[in-house]
């Protein structure tokens, strides 16, 4: 049975909704009540949408990948610069989401789900790990095109630089959290800058 234009607005507005009070309180921190009240939803309606509650945090996972990529992605595919300013455009972008947007407190929602839910949900963290590996395949084919213009030492995996660059992005956003500071941001981007392009 086809899924009717009202039933995708309404489970939108259940994602969308939801997802602020996943981002700011965690799965733990946030119960189906707190959605539907948000929502301004009957609690019934929720699971005409949902399976349960993993079943909303993965849907709106998917929910939070998306408009992330809708926000960023553009950065690594605008051709009109070298691969090496994309890829530094492309981590600039993602700071200054975090500090104009989510004023240096939020950090990122799949990675505070992530940290949260990995020992207790696979459906979690699966989820989290596959956006994962798209995301970094196409930051990769950026290093690799950044290498052959000898943007990027040539002599590195570039598998290896993006671990590297997402591991530390990840522990950025941590430090940032913890001081509430821009701080750990700009010491990113430094670094970035200085030691992985030329």
């Amino acid at each position: 049975m086809p899924i009717s234009v009202k039933h995708k607005e309404k489970t939108t507005l259940l994602l969308d909704k939801g997802l602020e009070l996943l981002w700011s309180r965690g799965y733990n921190g946030t119960s189906v009540n707190d959605i539907v009240k948000i929502a301004d939803v009957p609690k019934g309606s929720f699971y005409f949408y949902f399976d349960s509650k993993e079943d909303f945090a993965v849907k709106a996972l998917n929910r939070y990948y998306t408009l992330k990529r809708e926000a960023t992605a553009e950065m690594l595919e605008n051709e009109l610069v070298s691969p090496a300013q994309r890829l530094y455009d492309y981590y600039d972008r993602r700071v200054t989401i975090m500090k104009e947007q989510l004023k240096c407190t939020l950090g990122c929602m799949a990675c505070n789900i992530g940290n949260e839910m990995a020992e207790h949900s696979e459906k979690i963290r699966l989820t989290v790990v596959n956006h994962e590996k798209t995301i970094r395949r196409q930051i990769i084919d950026v290093v690799v095109a950044a290498q052959i213009n000898e943007e990027i030492d040539h002599t590195i995996d570039p598998g290896k630089i993006v671990a590297f660059i997402e591991d530390a992005f990840k522990g950025m956003l941590t430090s940032m959290k913890a001081t509430q500071s821009a701080e750990p941001l700009d010491n990113f981007l430094f670094f970035l800058r200085t030691l992985i392009l030329k």
